[in-house]
């Protein structure tokens, strides 16, 4: 089951060699950390870019991450539920 979220979210993440690396995310009050991250895309939105990332956490859920380097804000898109 996907499940649409759009909430904007706080993300630790690390940056290098033109590479994007979530560390942990904080949603609702719960902090998710031990990101496995899957996969990582981009599109291109106006002169911006957005990416977007797939995690997976200790609990069987993938989690769709979003980064808008328009404005430098991470929302929690969809998750993945079994």
């Amino acid at each position: 089951m996907i499940e649409e979220i759009g909430e904007s979210i706080d993300v630790v993440a690390a940056f290098s060699a033109g590479k994007i690396s979530p560390i942990l995310f904080s949603w609702r009050h719960r902090r998710y950390i031990n990101l496995k991250v899957i996969s990582i895309w981009s599109e291109t939105e106006g002169d911006a870019k957005q990416f977007h990332i797939s995690v997976l956490t200790d609990s069987s859920n993938l989690y769709e991450l979003c980064f808008r380097t328009r404005n430098f804000q991470w929302t929690l898109a969809k998750i993945y539920h079994e």
